[in-house]
């Protein structure tokens, strides 16, 4: 009896290794019993060993980044076992709950993912957001500035708010992280603005380093994103970071060396004594004619002095990882280093992570990350400004290239007669510095409860911190030329802010069995809290050479909020699958917000999804058909989401006042409202994924129907009710847009394997309802261009003035004020990417990305105070002979129509392309003792070509990046840079 219950249990034990096709053993590798929860994974040297509850068992093998393999098991003990490649990410595990996942083959919503190799692998990027340029559907995205430190609106699918929400949830390994904009003050100082939209501030994901993702997800829409509630009605980005992986402790070393340029310069024209008798006035023209002679043919190229500077670049990580089957662990450090192509600007951060996965006991496992960030932001001036002159680009743009504006040999700077202020001055002497210290701790616990063949409980506790601290000074000293001019000269702000993020959820999650089906269910909950102190001071009138706000003879508590909100969301989530056949998902969530009128109701969130694998049906399997078709998968998905109020909508504040002589409180004339209601998006999404002989050739093809209601705009009131503005949710948008995506691999043979990746996509948005009268907003009115609001058209539609001698048949927008022409729509027509990767001979890649976007039309003012200043270098030239300088004709009446400044943003653009070369394995095993594992070496660079018949810096830059609406506002911006790099990996 017992040699025959020995026997039995042989018979039933199966083991074996999994490998790559290289023949590298794959640790960490699933293997399970299909059609149960019996499944165990494999040790550091890629064996298993795993107990059959049953006769006849078929095995599943699968690991990220591989094709998965199922095995039936016959009457061999062992079973080994090669993965190939998944070079069609068909096997990767995307989010479908809060606490589940599933396999893409098996999604029924277009999320897009970016994997590790495709964010960083081609070349060095400064930050997370501008790696993301190109690589995604669906995605429109602008910088608000080259400045160093990065600082780029991404919008997904459109516009889900007018006011509120524009940019994407950040999801940092279950954190919900930081990622706003913090004010600076700077648009304050320089006169540009006194809120926060023209500070040129980074938003808080530039903090990130790129080097330490694995992947990330992007639910671009309500139908993907409904599992995260009312946070999620500008979609969400879940990013994933790196992990330990059981065997050999790897230490790996990068250096990344380069420099940067300004991607173009536009040059100015020469002055001549013509050109100074046709600009100036009579009254200006001697003493310009007398400046222009005393100068004895002396020019100065102020554009190339500022902007065309060589940055050095430089990048270095440090990286351990390994571990054993209990525990794995991944540590890292880096130090990033890049000055600005301006004088006196640059980037500076500091990094280290440390991700720990434990294996408590065999059916409980803990794994935390923490994340440690200091980053320090010299952004310099530029940008708009109104009064003190403090922008580089604003200035230059006025000053003709005969008139010398650098120190004397004693060191003081010359008044600048053609602008309030000396650039050279405020560069060399103003400062605009960031100071971030970011702590990022996440923890995530699975216990399994209950475990049978055909059944899996599991508890799943999620949570984490995202503490910010950002320490701003803007400072512009005593003596410059502006200042020197005010009643109280010399003028700083010191600015403090602190952001904590904390969320907790917790999660029950069923897997169970019933014949071919397989069924999760979930239910949990998750509390969020979020808190803001932002202490702004500022101080006038400064003793010399000091920035102390103590020193200043007016002194002011210039900006204060204590911002405290609280989200509570209840959430349950039922998946069936079907074989891998018929995939269902039904689920809903329920979210309260303190933000929200209503602080203790619960708004609701459904969500429900469909896919069919019909290549997966035996007719197909069986037929000839199957070696064409390796994937049709139709699938159609619904979900809802919501965007909330901005802080302190639901009431009304008090100023201060005095009265009688005695500190008090008035009412403001703008309103709050109690009533008011979370901003909700539904979207309906049709798609179909195509895979073609094993899924070499494959398709995704997506449309989708977004509804935004309840939209929030503020109502104008009589004067007779004493108030004059309160928020309604009255207002509706609606996105409607296709997403295309083709992956082929076109080559794949020993020497050389080709893969191209091609994306299409395009964005309809209209405002089919505004529930109060149509208004103009955004930019700086009807004679620059501004952006209308009206039903029944985009809310990025340009319209402005025309010159009276233009007799083009414009259509007048009906119910805006007279004069007020559509000039152009800042919505491009659509955009495309290009993305193709080479293996030759087994040790050389080649990669690069092209991004086409074709249409979208920028309200170009750098052009606009170019050729007010005369400085624009086409100014003299008469391109249509009608006697009139294009400067003059583009410029003042009767030829000042803001038609002139509303110009197509189209580009053609080489994002990224990197060649690096993989040092034999064998050659390094001879020349190491077998002690370095890999050497790699690379040249790479990001924005090498642009091609656009745009006149300005970069058609992408917009200074009002971070609304809502009003982007594509061009004003004299920092430009941005072409960035070329050099690579070495070594890894021991």
């Amino acid at each position: 009896m017992w040699l025959l219950s020995a026997a039995t249990f042989a018979q039933n034990t199966i083991s074996g290794t999994v490998r790559a096709e290289n023949g590298t053993p794959i640790p960490g590798a699933n293997v399970v019993v299909k059609g149960t929860s019996t499944g165990t994974a494999t040790a550091a040297d890629g064996t298993y060993r795993i107990a059959l509850p049953r006769q006849n068992a078929t095995l599943v093998f699968s690991s990220i980044g591989y094709q998965s393999r199922e095995i039936a098991v016959g009457t061999s003990n062992t079973i080994d076992v090669t993965l190939t490649e998944d070079v069609a990410y068909l096997e990767e595990v995307v989010v479908t709950g809060l606490a589940t996942s599933i396999k893409r083959s098996n999604l029924a919503n277009a999320i897009s993912t970016v994997s590790a190799r495709e964010l960083v692998g081609t070349t060095q990027i400064q930050t997370v957001d501008n790696a993301l340029y190109g690589k995604l559907t669906g995605v429109n995205m602008n910088t608000n500035g080259g400045a160093p430190g990065g600082g780029v609106s991404i919008q997904l699918r459109g516009i889900s708010s007018l006011v509120g929400a524009s940019q994407p949830l950040y999801i940092i390994d279950g954190v919900y992280a930081n990622n706003a904009v913090n004010r600076t003050g700077r648009g304050t100082v320089t006169g540009a603005s006194a809120v926060e939209t023209q500070d040129d501030a980074a938003n808080r994901i530039s903090d990130l380093n790129p080097n330490d993702i694995e992947s990330i997800e992007v639910l671009k829409g309500p139908s993907a994103a409904a599992i995260y509630g009312t946070r999620a009605n500008a979609g969400v980005i879940i990013i994933t970071t790196k992990r330990g992986t059981a065997g050999k402790t790897r230490l790996t070393f990068a250096q990344d060396y380069g420099f940067a340029r300004p991607q173009r310069l536009l040059g100015v024209e020469n002055w001549t004594e013509e050109k100074i008798n046709t600009f100036f006035a009579a009254a200006r023209r001697q003493t310009e004619l007398d400046r222009f002679r005393a100068a004895n043919g002396q020019t100065y190229d102020y554009e190339k002095y500022f902007y065309g500077n060589t940055a050095p670049l430089s990048n270095t990580r440090l990286g351990l990882s390994g571990g054993n089957d209990k525990t794995r662990f991944f540590i890292s450090g880096a130090f990033t280093d890049e000055k600005g192509i301006i004088r006196r600007t640059g980037f500076k951060r500091y990094s280290v992570r440390a991700n720990i996965d434990h294996k408590i006991t065999p059916d409980i496992t803990l794994a935390v990350g923490s994340n440690y960030i200091n980053t320090n932001t010299d952004r310099g001036f530029t940008g708009n400004q109104n009064n003190s002159g403090a922008s580089i680009g604003y200035n230059i743009a006025y000053v003709p290239n005969y008139f010398n504006l650098f120190p004397d040999a004693s060191g003081r700077y010359p008044d600048n007669p053609y602008f309030s202020e000396n650039p050279v001055a405020v560069t060399d002497r103003g400062t605009n510095n960031s100071n971030v210290n970011r702590f990022i701790q996440s923890f995530n616990l699975t216990a399994n409860l209950y475990k049978s063949e055909r059944a899996l409980l599991k508890l799943i506790g999620q949570g984490g911190l995202d503490f910010t601290q950002n320490t701003t000074q803007v400072y512009l000293p005593e003596d410059l030329q502006f200042q020197r001019g005010q009643g109280n000269p010399g003028d700083v702000v010191w600015g403090k802010s602190e952001n904590v993020n904390t969320n907790l959820q917790a999660a029950l999650v069923l897997n169970w069995n019933v014949n071919r089906i397989n069924l999760t269910s979930q239910v949990g909950t998750v509390r969020l809290n979020f808190r803001e102190d932002r202490l702004l001071n500022r101080a006038r009138g400064l003793a010399g050479g000091q920035n102390n706000l103590r020193q200043g003879t007016v002194q002011e508590i210039f900006d204060q909020r204590f911002q405290r909100v609280t989200d509570v969301g209840v959430f349950a989530q039922q998946e069936a699958n079907w074989d891998d056949k018929i995939i269902a998902t039904v689920g809903i969530r329920w979210d309260k917000s303190t933000l929200i009128g209503d602080a203790n109701r619960f708004w609701a969130f459904p969500k429900a999804s469909l896919a069919v694998n019909v290549a997966n049906f035996e007719f197909i399997r069986s037929s000839g058909l199957s070696s064409v078709f390796s994937q049709i998968k139709p699938r159609v998905a619904y979900g809802e989401t919501a965007g909330l109020p901005n802080f302190g909508t639901t009431f009304t504040p008090l100023n201060s006042a005095n009265i009688g002589g005695l500190l008090g409180s008035v009412v403001t004339t703008a309103s709050g409202n109690s009533s008011i209601e979370p901003e909700r998006a539904g979207e309906l999404e049709f798609g179909l994924d195509l895979g073609l002989y094993n899924n070499r050739i494959l398709l995704e093809a997506t449309y989708y129907d977004k509804q935004t209601r309840n939209n929030i705009q503020n109502l104008q009131l009589a004067p007779s009710v004493g108030i004059s503005t309160i928020p309604t949710n009255l207002a509706r948008l609606q996105n409607r847009g296709i997403e295309l995506s083709l992956n082929v691999v076109p080559v794949q043979a020993d020497n050389l394997r080709w893969n191209t990746r091609l994306m299409w996509w395009r964005n309809n948005l209209l405002l089919t309802r505004l529930g109060i009268p149509p208004y103009n907003a955004g930019a700086f009115g009807v004679t620059l261009g501004t952006f209308l609001y009206q039903e029944g058209f985009a809310p990025t539609t340009i319209v402005g003035t025309r010159p009276a001698s233009d007799a083009t048949d414009t259509p007048l927008a009906q119910g805006v004020r007279t004069g007020a022409y559509i000039l152009g729509n800042n919505q491009p027509d659509f955009q495309m990417s290009w993305f193709n990767e080479f293996t030759l001979f087994k040790n050389v890649d080649i990669n690069m990305l092209w991004h086409w976007k074709q249409g979208g039309d920028n309200i170009n003012l750098t052009q606009f105070l170019m050729d007010s200043g005369g400085t624009t270098p086409d100014w003299s030239k008469d391109d249509n002979n009608d006697g009139t300088p294009n400067g003059r004709q583009r410029g003042i009446p009767p030829h000042n129509g803001a038609d002139r400044w509303v110009q197509d943003a189209s580009y053609v653009r080489l994002r990224e392309i990197g060649v690096y070369y993989n040092l034999p394995v064998t050659k390094l095993g001879s020349w190491f003792s077998n002690r370095v594992s890999r050497i790699r070496i690379g040249a790479s660079s990001q924005n090498p070509l642009t091609f656009t018949k745009y006149f300005s810096y970069d058609p992408e830059t917009s200074t009002f990046g971070i609304q809502a609406v009003a982007s594509g506002v061009d004003i004299a911006p920092y430009p941005t840079q072409r960035r070329f790099f050099g690579h070495l990996v070594v890894e021991f």
